[in-house]
């Protein structure tokens, strides 16, 4: 009986081994199925790459900046209030490039004289009491205080999104914002400056008398140089080296406008009107 035993135990143990293989291979089946399953999936699917989250523009300062500027889009507002030092290249044209910078000294080089003969006509040709015209040229000094506060705060801080419009702030203030401590663009350029200036004389004529006039407008053309002249100090003058605390406080309120909070001290000549208007830097 012992023989017949173990070929019964042989048939089991054959059966068994049998089955086992079986089972074996639909498990190896049913995993060659679903990795093909999948990668048919993943063939359905988009490539995932670059091209799906393309990079934000940028700004490459080794080529002239200007051209740059109008692509960034709305990514233009916080990149042009994180200042960077130095003095990039703004226009590839060497000529066009030079007529972007103008030294601090122009200013007064050039508008003083034309401003100090207005005066001299108004009191000396026109017979403007010394007394009424020294009145007129210190209100001229607070008008132009009020429309250097107006320029900066609605023209040099409005935000214009098209490619246009962001070159346009760029060239006229966000440079400066940009680029804080480059010399060479800090002072109003002579050609700006003078549409500037012939819009506030042909204002004046028109709604003034002549000599009254005459005396304002002096009045406002030394506010002008005088804001000029002092934002170069602010920028390029140690603040221990400044005359006077009024002066090392304008100085610590535009460097809040530029490194803290631009959205307030659109004064830079005066506080007067940050004052008035509740825009004072909040320092």
């Amino acid at each position: 009986m012992a023989p017949t035993t173990d070929t019964a135990s042989e048939r089991s143990g054959g059966l068994a081994s049998s089955s086992g293989r079986q089972e074996q291979r639909q498990r190896t089946g049913l995993k060659q199925g679903r990795g093909q399953e999948l990668e048919k999936q993943q063939a359905q699917q988009p490539p995932q790459g670059p091209s799906q989250h393309p990079a934000e523009p940028s700004v490459d300062r080794a080529k002239p900046v200007v051209a740059q500027v109008g692509r960034l889009g709305a990514t233009y507002w916080k990149w042009v209030h994180e200042p960077e030092p130095g003095q990039p290249l703004f226009f590839g044209n060497a000529l066009v490039e030079s007529c972007s910078k103008t030294p601090w000294w122009v200013v007064p080089l050039l508008w003083l004289p034309l401003f100090s003969y207005c005066l001299g006509l108004s009191v000396l040709r026109h017979g403007m009491p010394l007394a009424s015209a020294v009145s007129l040229v210190l209100m001229g000094v607070v008008g132009w205080q009020l429309l250097e506060y107006l320029i900066h705060r609605f023209i040099f801080h409005a935000e214009l999104n098209s490619p246009l419009g962001i070159t346009f702030h760029f060239l006229f203030h966000g440079c400066h914002h940009k680029y804080p401590m480059d010399k060479l663009r800090l002072v109003f350029p002579p050609v700006p400056a003078a549409v500037v200036v012939g819009g506030v004389w042909c204002v004046l004529v028109a709604t003034l008398q002549y000599p009254v006039a005459l005396a304002v407008f002096a009045g406002m053309g030394y506010g002008y140089v005088a804001y000029d002249v002092l934002h170069f100090m602010m920028h390029h003058v140690p603040s221990t080296a400044l005359p006077g605390p009024l002066l090392r406080d304008l100085k610590r309120r535009h460097m809040h406008h530029h490194y803290k909070d631009h959205s307030k001290g659109y004064g830079i000549s005066s506080v007067l009107f940050d004052i008035l208007l509740c825009t004072q830097s909040g320092i």
